[in-house]
C-alpha cells in the first residue's frame, strides 16, 4: 500500500515550504522510502517525515523529472544541485521557507538571493561547513545573511561558523544526528566471534587491517552508499565479498567533488596492491535489513576514523548504540558530541593500530564490558536521539525561524 506523503501544500501555520534534499540517480521517491519504512523494511528517514508533518514540497531527483522547469531538467542532466537551487528559485518564488539539507544546494541558493535581494526564508541543514568551498561562501560572501538558520549535527561545527566563519551564533542550532530507535534495536545476541566496520566518509580502513591482522576474530567491513547498490556483490561465502573490479568507478563516480572521494580512491589502490587479511570481509551495499542482521551478529563496531574536524562516523555510531553494541571510535577533532569513553564504548587514538589492536582483544576478552557499554549506549539513544524527538526540534526551528 502506497503511503501519501504530501508535494505541495501549507503547514499547519500556513507557510508554504520547500525541502530540497540530497539529490542521485538511482534514489528513491518519498512515497516508496514512505513505504518501506511503514513496512519496517527501512529506517524512518527524516526530511520523509517531517515533509509529511509539514505538508512540505519535497524537490528531489524525482520531482525534478516530473515537474520540474525545462531549464531545471535540462540542468538535472549535468548537475542535480545547480538543477534544484535552478527549481528552487525560479518556482519557489511564493514558497515563504526553503529547507536545504545539503550544503552544496543551501549555500550557492543563498548566494543567489544575496545577489538579487530576495526575502524568502532559507534555512540550511549542514553537514561540514569547514571545507574550504563552503567556508568561502560564508566568510568571503557573507552569505548567512541570507541564512535564518543554520542547524548541524557537530558542535566542532557551529563553534567553527561562529568563532571562524563569522556566522552569528543565534542563527546556529545544534541538533544531535537522530537514529530511527524503531528499527535499529537490540535484538537476541550472537556467539559468533564477530565484529563490524561501517561506512565510507572519513574512514581509515588501513589502521584497522593491520589492527586486525593475525588476531582470532572475523571482521565485516560494509561499505557503499546508495547510488551503488546496483553494482553491489555478494558471494555468499560467510558474508565475504568479491573484489569490486570494475564496479569501483560506479562506486566513486557519485563522490566525485566531495571530501572522500581521494580517500577511497587511495582504498581501492590499497586493496589491489595488497591482500586484505583473511579474516576481513568486505560488503558492498547492504540492505538497510541486512546491515541490521550484521550489527545484531557482531560483538561490537569499530568506527576507524581519520583525523578530520567534522562527526564523520557518527551515523554508523547512533545506528550500533540504538543495536545496543558499544563502539570503538577514533578520537578525532570533531567526533565529540556522541560517546563518552569508557561509557558507551573506548575510543583510541588516530592512525595507531597497536592501540585498535588492544582495544579490540580486551572487548573480546571481557565481553561483560561490551555488553555494559552497549546498554549505555541504547540508554542515550533513548533519551537524546530519537527520531520523534528530532522531528520535533526541526519543526520548532522551522517554525521559530520563519516568523
Amino acid at each position: 500500500m502506497s503511503i501519501p506523503v504530501p508535494h505541495a501544500g501549507k503547514n499547519h501555520r500556513g507557510r508554504s515550504i520547500a525541502f530540497l534534499v540530497n539529490a542521485y540517480p538511482g534514489e528513491q521517491d518519498v512515497v516508496e522510502l514512505a513505504r518501506q519504512a511503514s513496512a519496517g523494511e527501512s529506517p524512518r528517514r527524516d526530511y520523509v517525515e517531517l515533509a509529511r508533518m509539514l505538508d512540505a514540497k519535497v524537490i528531489d531527483s524525482h520531482y525534478l523529472r516530473r515537474e520540474g522547469l525545462l531549464l531545471a531538467k535540462v540542468l538535472a542532466q549535468v548537475n542535480l544541485p545547480l538543477a534544484q537551487v535552478c527549481e528552487a528559485f525560479l518556482r519557489c518564488r511564493r514558497c515563504q521557507t526553503i529547507f536545504a539539507w545539503s550544503d552544496r544546494v543551501g549555500l550557492p541558493l543563498a548566494l543567489l538571493l544575496k545577489v538579487v535581494f530576495s526575502r524568502r526564508v532559507l534555512i540550511l541543514y549542514s553537514a561540514w561547513l569547514s571545507r574550504p568551498k563552503k567556508a568561502m561562501l560564508l566568510q568571503r560572501f557573507k552569505v548567512h545573511s541570507h541564512l535564518r538558520a543554520i542547524i548541524n549535527y557537530s558542535s566542532v561545527q557551529m563553534n567553527y561558523a561562529a568563532s571562524e566563519l563569522g556566522v552569528p551564533r543565534k542563527k546556529l542550532y545544534l541538533a544531535l544526528q537522530p537514529v530511527d530507535d524503531r528499527f535499529w534495536r537490540p535484538g537476541v545476541a550472537s556467539d559468533e566471534r564477530v565484529i563490524c566496520s561501517v561506512g565510507w566518509e572519513a574512514r581509515d580502513y588501513r589502521t584497522l587491517i593491520e589492527a586486525v591482522k593475525e588476531l582470532q576474530v572475523d571482521v565485516e567491513v560494509a561499505i557503499g552508499i546508495s547510488a551503488f547498490s546496483s553494482a553491489r556483490r555478494d558471494d555468499g561465502a560467510g558474508g565475504r565479498s568479491s573484489e569490486a573490479g570494475d564496479d569501483v568507478q560506479a562506486f566513486l563516480q557519485p563522490l566525485k567533488g566531495s571530501y572522500s572521494y581521494g580517500l577511497q580512491k587511495e582504498w581501492f589502490r590499497h586493496r589491489s596492491q595488497q591482500a586484505v587479511s583473511d579474516n576481513v570481509g568486505v560488503r558492498w551495499q547492504l540492505s538497510p535489513q541486512e546491515l541490521r542482521e550484521l550489527y545484531r551478529r557482531s560483538r561490537f563496531v569499530v568506527v576507524p576514523l581519520l583525523d578530520v574536524d567534522s562527526d564523520c562516523g557518527v551515523t554508523t555510531l547512533t545506528e550500533a548504540m540504538a543495536m545496543g553494541k558499544a563502539v570503538v571510535v577514533t578520537r578525532t577533532q570533531g567526533q565529540v558530541d556522541i560517546v563518552r569513553d569508557g561509557e558507551h564504548g573506548v575510543y583510541v587514538p588516530p592512525g595507531d593500530p597497536g592501540a585498535l589492536r588492544s582495544v579490540i582483544e580486551h572487548l573480546l576478552d571481557h565481553p561483560e564490558e561490551a555488553e555494559r557499554m552497549g546498554k549505555a549506549g541504547r540508554a542515550l539513544i533513548e533519551a537524546h536521539h530519537t527520531m520523534d524527538s528530532h522531528l520535533a526540534h526541526l519543526a520548532d526551528i522551522i517554525a521559530t525561524s520563519s516568523e
